[in-house]
């Protein structure tokens, strides 16, 4: 984390100049010693800026009491025995005691800063009014020095200040000059290019990053606003693209340029806010899915029912009663689709916002499938089903209701992707502490490319299976249900031989 300093007098230290200033000043007013105070807001409190010709021992007393004394004097000169009798007097380096001293006050816009003192040998002669214009000459470039050191500490501060809010943003910022070699790259954008800030800084980012668009074209050759036609005269830019980490992952990011340009026009600098936006992709895809499936799902019962509706209710027409059960058949059948389609998105809305109780009870799983598959088995004449479950099988403690839907979900995927019919066989046994029941089929499989996103909400499978009709949450559903019941989901296949989709439980 970077450290702010304390605003104060001695961050910048201007104690060489001081010196300077101080040392000319005793050796024009033919002085031995001298000391420049500074005031101290936090302190309340002169605190030494220079020193000349005097030990740290001498200089103590001065600022606690002569410093005070003087501060709140019309007289700007006097002898150190009159202002402090009780005090003994301070010595310089060659043990010589000090008595005359004169001391102007630093100011800035009639405010006081601070003290000059400048001291004469006891045996000396004291200071006079003349010596007042030369000492005022040297106190106002000593206040000046003074001035700058506190302004240079405020803006060091300031400065620090800054690049800790950039430095800890959440949002990934670098800064880039005119050329597009990065110049600052905080932490945020370490954590999402895997750069270090070392790798980085004085290389060209376009050639770090390769930012594209959608269609793979190189957005850093005809989309940067540092260069070409865009960058005449641009104060802000923003402009969306993948940028390439250093493992070569692809992240959806946002780019927004705050340009400084030359009073010509040109590009000098700028600082650019990178952020992830992946997530926000994903919401958009996912809304993209949802539209399109809800509109492929529903369209077809809804035109469905709208037409048998629309052609029994004719009053010009006459129908018996063949055609009139025939249509409400109809009607009743895809009424039923569509509420299992809204079932299913209400079910896997529950699902993943964790809304659903589990209601646990022991449950035969055996049975459960057997039920299952005498109410499916109905609704096909082209596919065989075996159901096979050892006696000694035990119960597990489930939601039945939820656990019916996966075999469902299961065995419904199983008839629907063997639309040549085959075998749909389910099997159970007993592990060590759990159960394992497997779905298998002999459909067409599971391309490749679709078994590392079979799981996910609304995925369809691709080519030949898009014409299949579903929601895409079946499979998703299984997995939610049995990972809350604390078991696992797991899929294997071979394109154009079948599937096996199995779960397991924990017994107890």
């Amino acid at each position: 984390m970077v450290k702010i300093p304390r605003s104060s007098f001695e961050q910048i230290e201007p104690e060489n100049t001081l010196k300077q200033i101080l040392k000319s000043a005793v050796l024009a007013l033919g002085g031995t010693s001298g000391v420049v105070a500074v005031w101290n807001e936090a302190e309340q409190a002169f605190t030494t800026g220079a020193t000349y010709g005097l030990s740290e021992s001498g200089v103590r007393p001065l600022l606690k009491e002569a410093a005070p004394d003087l501060a709140g004097s019309q007289e700007s000169y006097n002898l150190l025995s009159e202002l402090q009798p009780e005090q003994e007097l301070p010595s310089s380096f060659d043990g010589t005691k000090l008595d005359p001293i004169i001391a102007l006050p630093l100011k800035i816009r009639n405010r006081s800063i601070g003290l000059m003192f400048v001291l004469r040998p006891s045996t000396a002669g004291a200071f006079s009014g003349l010596d007042r214009p030369v000492l005022a000459a040297f106190a106002e470039q000593a206040a000046i020095a003074v001035q700058n050191a506190k302004l240079a500490a405020v803006l060091a501060e300031e400065k620090l200040r800054v690049e800790n809010v950039l430095e800890h943003s959440a949002e990934g910022i670098m800064s880039i000059d005119s050329r597009c070699r990065i110049l600052g790259f905080n932490t945020a954008m370490e954590k999402l290019t895997g750069y270090s800030r070392d790798e980085v800084i004085g290389k060209e980012c376009f050639r770090l990053f390769c930012l594209t668009d959608a269609d793979k074209k190189n957005l850093c050759n005809f989309r940067c606003p540092m260069r070409g036609d865009l960058a005449s005269g641009t104060s802000s830019f923003e402009q969306t693209g993948t940028l390439r980490t250093r493992e070569g992952r692809p992240v959806e990011a946002a780019f927004a340029y705050s340009i400084v340009c030359s009073p010509e026009g040109r590009p000098i600098n700028a600082v650019v806010n990178v952020r992830d936006i992946s997530k926000f992709k994903e919401m958009e895809n996912f809304r993209d899915t949802i539209l399109s499936m809800l509109g492929h799902e529903l369209q077809t019962p809804l035109a469905i029912i709208q037409g048998y509706t629309d052609t029994l209710s004719r009053l010009d027409a006459q129908w018996d009663a063949a055609t009139l059960r025939q249509g409400l058949q109809a009607i009743g059948e895809e009424s039923r689709r569509l509420s299992q389609v809204m079932n299913k998105l209400l079910l896997a809305s529950r699902l993943s916002g964790g809304a659903v109780n589990l209601e646990k009870e022991p449950v035969h799983l055996g049975i459960l499938a057997g039920k299952v598959v005498r109410r499916l088995s109905g609704l096909t004449d082209i596919h065989r089903f075996s159901v096979n479950f050892p006696e000694d099988f035990p119960s597990v403690t489930v939601e039945p209701n939820l656990m019916e839907q996966v075999l469902t979900n299961l065995i419904e995927n199983a008839v629907k992707y063997s639309p040549r019919g085959g075998q749909v066989t389910i099997d159970g046994k007993r592990l060590n502490g759990q159960v394992k029941v497997t779905v298998t089929d002999q459909g067409v499989g599971i391309p490749l490319g679709d078994m590392d996103h079979l799981f996910e909400r609304f995925h369809r499978g691709e080519k030949g299976q898009s014409k299949i009709q579903g929601t895409g949450l079946g499979l998703y559903i299984c997995k939610t249900i049995i990972e809350a019941h604390g078991g696992q989901m797991q899929a294997t296949s071979l394109p154009g031989q079948g599937s096996q989709f199995s779960f397991t439980l924990p017994l107890g």
